[in-house]
């Protein structure tokens, strides 16, 4: 792997020189990988829909009770950005000082390092992705008000670090793609509010007479619950108020590692 970094962004490249991923280091309000694709060259993000033009690819944040890091409403006074400090590059990655705070330079909320490298496997790229945030201040952590509700009743959030995957994998069911939780086919329905290890989702590749399969899986250490969408749009994310929002205190620190493997899968024959 190689990865190059400009004043705009950071491009991973694979060993045979074919783009593994592309970081945004100028966005306005989060840093976020623009582009994700497989070693065959199968993309698997997709930035500012048309729906949701503050889901940005690979991207990660939260909510507080006063500043909003997650939709992008500038001059409200309740903006929140991830302010970038240095980029410096690292073995397989690079290295992030980040400043959580609100948009016209009050209410600084974290102080975060970022890590994120990549490696290649035979048929997937491996990307961890490594944050420490300590709290500048006390804070209540929000949810959004638009939840998704599970026969359960409970209700799942989705703030954390999301995936914003390409339209067509909002279609599921065994002849074009799936959800796995743990490495076992679910519906996202019952991955959605779980605690599992990891989450993935997979879907067919248009443009071939027999498509490949396409799939991205996200595993966590730590406990936190996951989000899992696939009607109106694709989404998949985990993060520590997935299932709730609680209370921080200045000086509290957040330790959270992620491994993202974004796969090529065998050709599946249409039935």
């Amino acid at each position: 792997m190689t990865h190059t970094l400009t004043e705009t962004h950071i491009e991973f490249r694979g060993p045979e020189g074919q783009i593994a991923g592309v970081y945004v280091l100028n966005d306005l309000f989060k840093p976020h990988f623009r582009e994700l694709y497989t070693p065959a060259g199968h993309p698997v993000t997709m930035v500012s829909p048309i729906d949701h033009r503050h889901h940005k690819g690979l991207m990660y944040a939260l909510k507080t009770t006063d500043v909003n890091f997650w939709e992008e409403d500038p001059g409200s006074g309740h903006c929140g950005v991830q302010d970038i400090q240095s980029t410096t590059g690292t073995e397989g990655g690079f290295r992030q000082e980040i400043l959580w705070r609100e948009e016209m330079g009050g209410l600084h909320t974290y102080q975060e390092t970022r890590s994120i490298t990549c490696r290649p496997l035979e048929t997937a790229y491996e990307w961890t992705w490594h944050t420490r945030r300590t709290a500048l201040r006390d804070h209540e952590l929000d949810v959004s008000f638009w939840l998704l509700e599970l026969e359960d009743g409970r209700n799942i959030n989705y703030h954390g670090l999301g995936i914003r995957l390409p339209w067509a994998w909002c279609w599921g069911g065994k002849n074009m793609g799936t959800v796995e939780c743990d490495g076992q086919p679910v519906t996202y329905q019952e991955a959605a509010g779980t605690t599992a290890k990891s989450v993935g989702f997979s879907n067919k590749v248009d443009g071939h007479w027999t498509p490949p399969v396409a799939s991205v899986t996200i595993e966590q250490n730590s406990d936190f619950g996951w989000f899992a969408f696939r009607e109106r749009f694709p989404y998949l994310s985990v993060g520590p108020t997935i299932l709730g929002g609680f209370t921080v205190s200045e000086g509290e620190t957040f330790d959270e590692t992620y491994r993202i493997l974004v796969a090529d899968r065998p050709a599946l024959s249409f039935t």
